[in-house]
């Protein structure tokens, strides 16, 4: 499985760097934010975010109370596309769980996209404060696909690291396929708070700017 594990990664980063790459620059795809908080309930494991507010803004679509979903059972694998750990034909590693049980918590199959098969994810965080100086990104969070739980950068892991009536958001990566890449607090100097902010911009996603240290409407990376 470790072997397999290894094909995973090559195969991931073949796939991504031979596939067809594209920008949109229309509205919606993809990186919409037309989804759930990144947790729910519980409480957090926070430590360290940064102090600096929303300014009592409005309330984003998506943004973190806890990480009381990292420690939830994540779903059962949905990959539907057959693979070659078993020596039946197809592209992949595995076509069910059952085969990814062996080298990690929580170990299920879920389809990679475009053609590169199925592959095993596994949760490498339950809280925050598994995850030095980053943040435990959810199963299930926006823009984690099948992903497991892992750890991602950022200013933040909760709304309250964000001061008071802050908000703690996940961004979605525009500097490559896309994925969650951080949680980043919101700000009164960002330029938008949903995707639905950046409709006639010519841009598709509100995402956060490391270089501009700010929120903003930016090109949606696709890849196929």
């Amino acid at each position: 499985m470790r072997r397999a594990l290894a094909l995973v990664a090559s195969l991931a980063s073949l796939w991504a760097c031979g596939g067809n790459v594209f920008v949109s620059p229309g509205d919606g795809g993809t990186g919409s934010s037309s989804g759930g908080s990144g947790s729910s309930g519980g409480s957090s494991s926070s430590g360290g975010g940064s102090s600096s507010s929303s300014g009592g803004g409005r309330v984003p679509v998506n943004h973190r109370p806890n990480d009381a979903q990292c420690s939830t059972t994540p779903p059962p694998g949905s990959c539907n596309i057959g693979g070659s750990s078993s020596g039946g034909p197809g592209p992949g590693v595995c076509n069910s769980d059952a085969q990814c049980v062996d080298a990690g918590a929580n170990g299920r199959c879920v389809p990679f996209g475009g053609p590169a098969g199925c592959f095993c994810t596994y949760d490498a965080c339950f809280h925050d404060n598994d995850c030095t100086g980053e943040t435990c990104a959810c199963h299930g969070a926006p823009y984690m696909g099948g992903d497991g739980n892992r750890c991602v950068p950022g200013n933040c892991h909760v709304d309250a690291d964000c001061g008071p009536g802050g908000y703690c958001s996940p961004t979605y990566g525009t500097q490559d396929c896309g994925g969650l890449s951080g949680y980043y607090c919101h700000t009164p100097g960002d330029q938008c708070v949903d995707d639905s902010d950046c409709s006639g911009t010519g841009y598709s996603v509100c995402a956060y700017s490391t270089t501009d240290t700010r929120w903003e409407c930016q090109p949606e990376v696709l890849c196929e």
